[in-house]
């Protein structure tokens, strides 16, 4: 069976063909293949490869970078051209940015042709080193949880398993095992990011209240919740402050966020957010009530999670933003915007939907689009399919 290749693998391959300018940053949550990905891309290079990774005790050795790259400099000479340099886990190494910036800048002022890649299983981590040190030098290449049809063209689930299960690839083998599909996501990616990514990226003095926080969030994803409701659900929350911190801390990792209200005020307050996980996998593993024969209610929200996890991935990266709307009783789902685009979200599983929301928000935003996405609308396997730009 040939291995799944990610349209990422092609931009990598596209970047390492052009002239040298940045340093290549692979970066998104955990377990979505970003090792895989700088593999299937390098598969057949002409240039010699030199790929390190740090998951393991060399990880603390001095000069382990230094190292890493003077053997990358050395293949260049040789091949009178170019090398690649992957530097895998990299966050794992102490003040591994400042030492990057420096080979790095050092390639650069003798005109070497050393192509680096930078990546992790933690993004948390690794944004930081790439703020603290790299700013101006690279470029990110953001891999977020996979698709519907990736999911389906790699392991044949249909829509409502994925509505379920969501974008992991590692954990399609236990599809049919929930107890181990929910132990997979317990310990193979909420507890890594609770634990050690944001554990380690500062001092936390309530790491239970930070689990209580994504569970709370996640199980509500696609429904707006007031902060004072979320610490009224949250043993010895404090204060939104730290909810607002938290939060913010888990749309860094790719798990979940916090939707703004859209308005195009420029001053605005605090509204309640709507919670929006990147992925339905991380309610469904936080005890968000969706299974096969879940109700007609439970369905509709699981959906409108489903797309709301779709344009949240598809917004990374991008100029465009994702928010929700509501005025009084109407409402909208979802509200995609660009500097020159508004559109509109409506998601249906009832063919008794009513589309007031859309109706309102047009009337009060008239260069608006609408899309009805669901029951009478583009058909969710069909809209799952388009990106930021598609709409």
């Amino acid at each position: 069976m040939q291995p799944f290749v990610r349209q990422h693998v092609r931009q990598v391959q596209q970047r390492l063909q052009e002239p040298r300018s940045t340093i290549l940053a692979i970066t998104g949550p955990r377990q979505v293949g970003k090792t895989t990905i700088v593999r299937q891309a390098l598969d057949g290079a002409q240039a010699p490869v030199v790929y390190r990774t740090a998951d393991g005790i060399l990880a603390d050795a001095p000069g382990w970078i230094g190292g890493a790259w003077l053997e990358a400099r050395s293949l260049a000479q040789q091949a009178q051209g170019t090398a690649v340099l992957v530097l895998d886990e990299i966050q794992k190494v102490p003040l591994w940015s400042d030492q990057v910036k420096r080979y790095w800048d050092e390639d650069t002022w003798h005109n070497r042709d050393i192509r680096v890649i930078i990546l992790g299983s933690s993004v948390v981590l690794l944004n930081h080193g790439l703020r603290e040190s790299l700013a101006g030098r690279f470029e990110r290449i953001h891999v977020m949880p996979w698709s519907f049809s990736e999911m389906h063209d790699a392991f044949g689930w249909d829509l409502e398993t994925y509505a379920i299960y969501g974008g992991y690839p590692g954990s399609a083998p236990f599809q049919h095992d929930h107890a181990r599909w929910l132990a997979y996501m317990r310990d193979s990616i909420i507890e890594p990011v609770v634990l050690k990514d944001m554990l380690q990226r500062q001092r936390i003095d309530k790491p239970f209240l930070l689990r209580d926080t994504l569970k709370v969030g996640a199980r509500t994803s696609g429904r707006e919740i007031s902060y004072t409701k979320m610490i009224g659900e949250l043993p010895d929350a404090g204060n939104t402050s730290t909810l607002v911190h938290y939060l913010q801390m888990f749309e860094e990792a790719g798990l979940l966020c916090a939707l703004s209200k859209y308005t195009r005020a420029v001053m605005k307050r605090r509204s309640s957010p709507k919670m929006q996980v990147f992925t339905n996998a991380i309610a469904t593993a936080c005890g968000a009530p969706w299974h096969y024969e879940m109700s007609p209610a439970d369905r509709g929200r699981c959906f409108e999670s489903l797309v709301g996890g779709h344009l949240r991935s598809a917004v990374q990266g991008t100029l465009f933003t994702l928010s929700w709307w509501r005025d009084g009783n109407d409402e909208v789902d979802y509200v995609l915007h660009s500097p020159t685009k508004t559109v509109a979200i409506e998601v249906s599983t009832s063919p008794s939907h009513h589309q007031r929301g859309l109706a309102a928000f047009v009337n009060r935003f008239p260069d608006a689009t609408t899309i009805l996405v669901g029951e009478g609308g583009i058909p969710f396997d069909v809209f799952l399919g388009m990106n930021a730009k598609d709409l």
